[in-house]
């Protein structure tokens, strides 16, 4: 396998990790690919570093459009999920991940904040906003010789 079609295979991997993940979110439970546009980019290394963007879509509705919300890239748990849903698509970092999201707000996403009326769209787009987090060591796989 060449260089490229290995790159590929990560890119995959590690989108497919993603949706497994974003299915656990409320709203996107069927398709998060449909309810997110997702990509992944700037793939580095063996998968511990790239690029999320995360778009919230216009007609959605979501309960804000807060990266760490939707991601929850801020527990160990997550982490741990994370790691498993790479390696169950063949993506298996020995070093701590490095993930930097972009999330972005399409003009008619709806975001309800808290509400329980139906919320009105968004006017324009907005974003990208980024955000760079990293794992904790203690999370990522310890590495022998």
């Amino acid at each position: 396998m060449n260089e490229r079609e290995t790159l590929r295979e990560l890119h995959d991997g590690i989108r497919a990790a993603w949706i497994d993940l974003l299915r656990q979110n409320r709203g996107a439970e069927g398709r998060p690919d449909d309810y997110y546009a997702l990509t992944i980019e700037n793939v580095r290394g063996h998968g511990e570093q790239f690029d999320l963007c995360l778009t919230f879509r216009a007609g959605r509705v979501y309960c804000c459009c807060e990266d760490m919300c939707h991601t929850s890239l801020f527990t160990e748990r997550r982490w741990q999920q994370l790691r498993a849903a790479l390696a169950a698509h063949g993506v298996k970092s020995r070093k701590p991940l490095v993930v930097r999201i972009h999330t972005r707000l399409e003009a008619g996403a709806r975001l309800r904040y808290g509400r329980t009326d139906d919320p009105e769209p968004e006017m324009h787009d907005q974003g990208p906003w980024t955000l760079t987090v990293r794992e904790p060591l203690r999370v990522a796989p310890a590495h022998h010789k």
